[in-house]
């Protein structure tokens, strides 16, 4: 009876799997997945930088860049958020951390103090790539991985291989400030099955969507149904007090 009833059951998961699948494919096109290594300042597959302040890795990572710093200075490390910059095909715009990616309304995002041989982790990605549509939070991809069933978009993210995205990290290190470029090159992209495909694990889980109890509509409506109970209350009561003449 076990062993019929996994039988059942498991064609049954595959199915649900394999029509989740069929639905993201039939709206969102076909999944590709992109291979980038470090170009500068230099070449590391790893994407694995190090110099006599710091050591740093990258993390290609949709919809963000992840990296981990360790600060190997004598003295306190800052990240200079205001002047931070990533490029796209050269577009550069300011950036978005974990803390800041669902707010709208910092400039900025807080920076951290690093103390000697301490390590910091976040992501960053364009400021501009998130934002709320009336209904959610949308985070758009950093560079377009579904072709929407479409021969020129898949072109064109084919035609990403041999383009770079370019970071601009200032650092401030006691009272000095060391800025860094690192570019990165697209080196190949694939297709991928929408089934081994996952969310990003480090995007934070998006705020709840604050709604207005009543909204303007319905303020307006009631406001109608009022006055409208008001003039038939009027007219009744009216009535009540002029005497019937024969």
């Amino acid at each position: 009876m076990v062993r019929q009833t996994l039988i059942l059951v498991l064609p049954l998961l595959l199915l649900v799997g394999c029509t989740a699948s069929s639905r993201l494919q039939s709206t969102l096109g076909n999944k590709y997945e992109y291979s980038i290594s470090m170009f500068a300042p230099t070449k590391s597959k790893d994407m694995l930088f190090r110099d006599d302040q710091l050591i740093i890795q990258f993390r290609m990572d949709n919809p963000g860049i992840r990296f981990q710093i360790q600060n190997i200075s004598p003295t306190d490390m800052r990240i200079d958020w205001a002047h931070t910059s990533i490029g796209i095909h050269n577009a550069y715009s300011p950036v978005r951390n974990i803390s800041t990616i669902y707010d709208t309304t910092a400039k900025t995002p807080p920076g951290q103090l690093v103390p000697p041989l301490g390590v910091i982790r976040d992501a960053i990605l364009p400021r501009g790539n998130t934002y709320f549509d009336g209904v959610q939070w949308r985070v758009d991809d950093l560079l377009p991985t579904t072709d929407a069933n479409s021969r020129a978009m898949k072109n064109n993210i084919m035609g990403q291989v041999g383009s770079s995205i370019d970071v601009v990290l200032p650092l401030e290190f006691g009272s000095g400030v060391r800025t860094y470029q690192f570019t990165f090159s697209v080196d190949s992209v694939r297709q991928v099955a929408w089934n081994d495909y996952g969310p990003a694990g480090w995007l934070p889980p998006q705020p709840p969507v604050r709604k207005l109890h009543q909204s303007v509509e319905d303020w307006v409506t009631a406001a109608i149904l009022a006055t409208g109970f008001l003039v038939v209350l009027r007219y009744v009561t009216a009535a009540k007090k002029t005497p019937v003449v024969e």
